[in-house]
């Protein structure tokens, strides 16, 4: 009996501290885009399809009923009309910042099969020639620098610095904030946020490993180290529960 108590207690502690509004950070991808408008030639700056703009709405409602301090969003198209439903839910306008674009790839004006062999073709090099990125595109170590910098920045805005070690990296920020910062990008660019944020070593392939599917979202929270600082902890990756509600998935 004496024991069950105990067990009910801790369960009520763990579940108030995980319920306490903290800092809080949400990656959120960017709904189905539409690469080939009209079923003609790709495009590389796409716009959401009609069930993207959906997924957009489910994710919206969902991530506004927890409250939003503040929202960034890649500059390219899929990822701002994904975040625009969220604006208009919460009444917070999104700020743009380049440096959360997925990594350059240029497939404009070819046919579906020609992108789906380029990027077979792509697969098929040795793993070490895979930090060039993609034939014709950007470079992975320029994107990982790009993408980590801009998240330096936007953490910055709201006080929240890094202190890096030799293994590991503290962060620091005022000790009473309670923010909730909404990311709205893509699949590489929340993938290689997710390794710096968690101080995982990159690897040109970040989107494989950290896999998230369209409009769904991951959730990091700041968790003291003592009077050391903080580290930031995976408390939710992938989730997808707001797409089945809607009937989306």
């Amino acid at each position: 009996m004496g024991n069950g108590y105990q067990h009910q207690q801790q369960a009520e502690r763990e579940a108030h501290v995980r319920s306490a509004r903290k800092l809080q950070l949400t990656l959120l991808r960017h709904g189905e885009p539409d690469w080939t408008p009209g079923g003609g030639l790709a495009v590389d700056n796409a716009g959401l399809t009609e069930f993207g703009r959906a997924q957009a709405r489910a994710a919206a409602q969902a991530l506004a009923r927890h409250g939003v301090d503040a929202i960034y969003v890649s500059p390219l198209r899929r990822a701002q009309e994904t975040a625009l439903p969220l604006a208009e839910a919460t009444g917070v306008a999104p700020i743009t910042l380049e440096a959360l674009a997925e990594i350059g790839l240029r497939f404009g004006g070819m046919t579906q099969e020609e992108v789906d062999r380029r990027f077979v073709e792509a697969s098929r090099r040795p793993l070490s020639e895979h930090w060039e990125g993609w034939p014709s595109g950007e470079n992975f170590r320029a994107f990982h620098a790009r993408v980590t910098g801009g998240l330096n920045h936007l953490l910055a805005l709201h006080n929240i610095t890094p202190e890096p070690h030799s293994e590991f990296t503290i962060w620091h920020h005022p000790p009473d904030a309670r923010l909730s910062l909404v990311i709205v990008a893509h699949g590489g660019t929340n993938a290689v946020l997710l390794t710096q944020l968690l101080d995982v070593q990159p690897v040109p392939w970040e989107w494989l490993r950290f896999e998230s599917e369209l409009a769904a979202y991951s959730v990091v929270q700041a968790r003291p180290l003592g009077p050391r600082g903080t580290v930031w902890s995976l408390q939710n990756f992938n989730e997808l529960d707001h797409l089945r509600a809607a009937g989306l998935r």
